[in-house]
């Protein structure tokens, strides 16, 4: 069964139904079929007793069925019509998964002759946990403040760290992750500053003598000692996440992380910058400031900032860390903006001309007719921190990105909406283009044509291990050179009877490779697919044909 198109490589879909739709047909169809088995503990293969299961028809609109687990965790579904019904079950204390889920991938039941679809092992993990306590140096709850839980794994082919939960403390400082599968976790806290901190503000006053001369004084409001901020904290007591303590889960663990914050003197960033120098033009000049907890994950801060004179401005109350700091600046018609990242441990000074100017994007997404893609958004992945940045497309094709600039790097370019996932070709000024891919200088604005191929193909077809179909491998389309074009891989997870489905493929040579262990590969790294590319089936794909291939499963 495959996944959502709509940034299917990008994205982990969360597609647990909400409720239960309209029944099945309740007349038996001529040639009927039952759907059956049962439900164990992954943990110690115990059957489970009360698990909702649940079964969708793919070929009727909002029909499906749900049964409970009998004492001995075995359900039946009976008269089920020839089809493709994915297969979900959920019971208390156990994670919600569809059957055999790997990331948003899972084994679709297919019904019908011949088809053994009686015998089923559903295997629910139990859930697991994260909770603890937020406290500050006086050992007080630290109330209502967000805390923060990564993830680490694999996703989407790469080994990654990502944001998974996050929530905020009660009025006793306490937290709670639940529902949490296997896998290794880092929590953090980002308090903002201790309720009593007053920021220190220089300013810079202007007044008239005796004599009529305009004289300057200089001021500082707020007490010295009081200027603290809470640096971001992962447990167990670390400003950064290098130095985490990673958490480990296992199937029903219940894990305590319990926080200390501990303050410390907040930072003061003073940037130089020429003013427009044009009196009849009024100027504004603001900052914007971002601290990266993990790589590709940005949090705003609030700021406190001063202009204390011309060309002068102050930022206070700054955390240590990985800050990205963008100023922005508008007079008269023209605006800018530079942005520049600092490691900052100390205050700072820092000059305009030593801060890079972000390019900004726009362009427009056709079609490979030259008609406009219509309801389409554009999504832009910096493949260093897998930042993402995302514009929606106007109904002319037409697209900019509102409020986001681009730094340097290289993006990967993808389409989502009806012609998701389909990138014929790029184009751009001001960017370098490869494959699907582009590199960006940040130093001058760029424009991008995206033309999405509206003669996709599809490959169909069935996963063998010795001749016969085995279900749940992972089945990969790779385009003739992958590492600029991740945008053209397509992934599925073979069905009960070893059937896949790779849709929406742009015209052009592949290989498609079965793995049996590849749930835990990380493909995205370049290199690592090339041993099994000989033993794959080669294909051309040209516009609108529908192939079918048998692939032999490899280790």
């Amino acid at each position: 069964m495959f996944p959502s198109l709509f940034f299917a490589l990008l994205f982990v879909l969360s597609s647990f139904p909400q409720q239960v739709p309209a029944p099945l047909p309740a007349t038996a169809p001529s040639h009927s079929f039952q759907i059956a088995g049962v439900v164990v503990d992954a943990l110690n293969g115990q059957p489970l007793s009360h698990v909702q299961v649940f079964i969708q028809s793919q070929s009727v609109a909002n029909a499906g069925q749900t049964v409970s687990t009998g004492d001995d965790g075995r359900f039946v579904f009976e008269n089920v019509a020839p089809g493709h019904y994915p297969l979900s079950a959920h019971r208390r204390g156990y994670v919600q998964q569809f059957y055999q889920q790997h990331e948003s991938f899972s084994t679709a039941i297919i019904a019908g002759p011949n088809l053994d679809t009686s015998h089923l092992r559903f295997a629910l993990p139990p859930d697991a946990s994260i909770s603890g306590q937020i406290v500050d140096e006086w050992n007080d709850p630290v109330r209502n403040q967000p805390v923060l839980l990564f993830e680490r794994g694999l996703q989407s082919g790469r080994r990654t760290t990502w944001q998974h939960l996050g929530v905020a403390t009660d009025d006793q400082g306490r937290y709670r992750f639940g529902h949490l599968l296997p896998g290794t976790y880092f929590v953090a806290v980002s308090a903002g500053q201790p309720w009593y901190a007053q920021h220190v503000i220089r300013q810079r006053i202007q007044s008239t003598d005796s004599s009529g001369q305009i004289i300057y004084q200089e001021s500082a409001s707020g007490e010295p000692e009081l200027d603290l901020v809470y640096p971001i904290t992962f447990f167990s007591s670390a400003t950064d996440i290098s130095g985490a303590a990673p958490i480990t889960l296992h199937p029903g663990d219940a894990e305590t992380a319990d926080l200390t914050l501990r303050p410390t003197p907040a930072l003061h960033v003073t940037i130089n910058y020429v003013p427009s120098g044009k009196p009849e033009e009024s100027e504004n000049v603001w900052p914007q400031i971002s601290q990266q907890l993990i790589p590709g994950f940005q949090q705003q801060l609030g700021t406190v900032t001063s202009q204390n004179r011309p060309g002068v401005l102050e930022i206070a109350g700054l955390p240590p860390g990985r800050l990205t700091l963008t100023l922005h600046s508008a007079h008269g018609a023209e605006t800018s903006a530079h942005s520049l990242a600092v490691q900052l441990a100390a205050d700072a000074n820092i000059n305009i001309s030593d801060i890079a100017p972000l390019a900004g994007l726009s362009g427009v997404v056709k079609m490979d007719d030259g008609s406009p893609a219509l309801r389409t958004s554009l999504a832009l992945r910096n493949r260093a921190t897998g930042e993402e940045l995302v514009a929606q497309v106007q109904d002319t094709g037409e697209f900019s990105l509102q409020g986001q600039l681009l730094g340097s790097g290289t993006y990967e370019v993808f389409v989502g909406g009806p012609a998701a996932e389909t990138v014929g070709s790029l184009s751009a000024t001001g960017a370098k283009v490869s494959g699907r891919s582009i590199e960006v200088s940040a130093r001058q604005d760029v424009k991008l044509t995206v033309i999405v191929c509206k003669g996709a193909g599809r490959v169909s077809g069935f996963a063998l291990k010795n001749g016969k179909p085995i279900d749940g491998v992972m089945v990969v389309l790779v385009p003739e050179i992958p590492e600029h074009n991740l945008v053209l891989f397509r992934r599925d997870q073979s069905d009960s009877d070893g059937s896949f489905t790779l849709p929406a493929i742009v015209p052009g040579n592949y290989t498609v490779i079965a793995l049996e262990n590849g749930w835990d590969l990380d493909w995205y790294t370049p290199g690592v697919l090339e041993k099994y590319l000989p033993a794959g089936e080669r294909i051309e794909v040209s516009a609108n044909s529908k192939l079918d291939v048998k692939v032999n499963v490899q280790p």
